[in-house]
């Protein structure tokens, strides 16, 4: 039996040892290929066999970006919280080839749609299990309601499948906004974990960063109650949930703040992805008193998703290659930045200038595609190439 700990010769490929390679390779690519389709699809309005182009398009951010991302951290987190080792080698294409399948979904006729949701929501389900797995046997208690997370997420996507099939009524609505907001979910709970500890070890802070777990437990029941009124209700308490947690997150930042994060871009992204997605909060807020650019506040929540989410892959991969965090390449800070021109492009500028709204959407979508190709660029040799210390993973 190969012993994974020792440096030896592995028949496995370096791109299937561990789940962050594959899924995070796949991420960028769908990163890009979806936003060039969708610069396609959305001004010459072709249509898409089985769902219209904005449900295709959130789908596609959800269930194919957002949800490889946290599949390959999670896969990747799970053995560190656990110690034993997820799944690797030929399971892991298995699961790899399933996420693949549920990209055909514009090219699927609705006469075969129900074969396309069994392969794209089959990736959730099988992913959720490779992560409870080793989480459930090690008797990892914590970590439980990230299992609870992904089940959930799981059933958002069927739903969503349901109502395309017209099974459920809204079910691609409430399938969509309930896979959007349990991916934020899964970021705030990741990020008060992570965010205030990466800024003391990169800026080697002597003290620890202010937190509160009683701010913790109203923002995580106050954003619940959010989800549910904003998906199923929309009334004013949705905005009034809003306001209360742009307070909340925005008293975190504070805290969290230091001014040494602008000097080091794995620190800086994921404090401004944080920005995003409080400011997203305020947003939606602000929708209720003044007349906006439709789905304002929603962009401001995904590209926190995107700009969190970018900024995670580029720290795990660097760490669980062998290769020092605190030194990441240089070139990293041109794909923050890109993608940061993107928020304000798609948010701050329409928001403004809602004359030149198609100028500014194609202008984002460059931005996006620029920063994502940049990360495809910097990371991919590294998820096809073993770790530089010759360990396994």
């Amino acid at each position: 039996m190969i012993n994974l700990n020792k440096n030896t010769q592995y028949d496995t490929s370096p791109l299937l040892r561990l789940g962050f390679r594959p899924f995070f390779f796949a991420s960028g690519m769908i990163a890009i290929i979806s936003i060039l389709m969708w610069m396609v699809f959305y001004p010459s309005l072709i249509l898409i066999n089985n769902a219209n182009l904005i449900d295709w398009h959130a789908h596609e951010m959800i269930f194919a970006y957002a949800s490889a991302v946290t599949v390959g951290f999670l896969l990747t987190a799970s053995k560190n919280w656990t110690g034993i080792q997820t799944i690797y080698n030929k399971p892991l294409l298995a699961l790899l080839l399933l996420w693949v399948s549920g990209r055909f979904l514009p090219f699927v006729t609705h006469e075969y749609l129900v074969y396309q949701a069994v392969l794209d929501t089959s990736f959730l389900i099988f992913s959720t299990l490779a992560i409870a797995w080793p989480i459930i046997k090690a008797k990892n208690w914590n970590n439980v309601s990230i299992v609870a997370k992904l089940v959930l997420l799981s059933v958002a996507h069927i739903l969503f499948y349901l109502g395309l099939l017209n099974i459920v009524d809204q079910g691609v609505y409430f399938g969509i906004y309930l896979g959007f907001y349990l991916i934020i979910s899964l970021l705030f709970m990741m990020s008060r974990r992570l965010l205030p500890f990466f800024i003391e070890r990169g800026l080697g802070l002597k003290t620890e960063l202010k937190n509160s777990k009683f701010l913790d437990l109203l923002s995580l029941f106050l954003f619940l109650g959010f989800m549910i009124a904003e998906i199923f209700f929309q009334t004013i308490i949705s905005h009034i949930l809003a306001g209360s947690l742009f307070i909340i997150h925005s008293i975190k930042l504070f805290n969290w703040y230091h001014k040494g994060i602008w000097k080091k871009p794995l620190l800086w992204s994921i404090y401004l992805a944080y920005v995003f997605l409080t400011l997203g909060f305020g947003l939606y807020v602000a929708s209720y008193f003044i007349n906006m650019m439709p789905n304002i506040s929603t962009h401001s929540f995904a590209f926190g998703i995107a700009l969190m989410t970018l900024s995670m892959m580029a720290r795990v991969s660097l760490g669980h290659t062998g290769r020092n965090v605190f030194q990441p390449p240089k070139q990293i800070n041109l794909m923050f930045i890109l993608l940061s021109l993107a928020f304000v492009t798609r948010v701050l500028l329409v928001s403004i200038f809602p004359e030149h709204y198609a100028t500014l959407i194609f202008t984002s979508q460059l931005l996006w595609i620029s920063a994502f190709s940049w990360f495809a660029f910097i990371y991919s040799p590294m998820f096809f190439k073993a770790r530089v210390d010759g360990q396994f993973g």
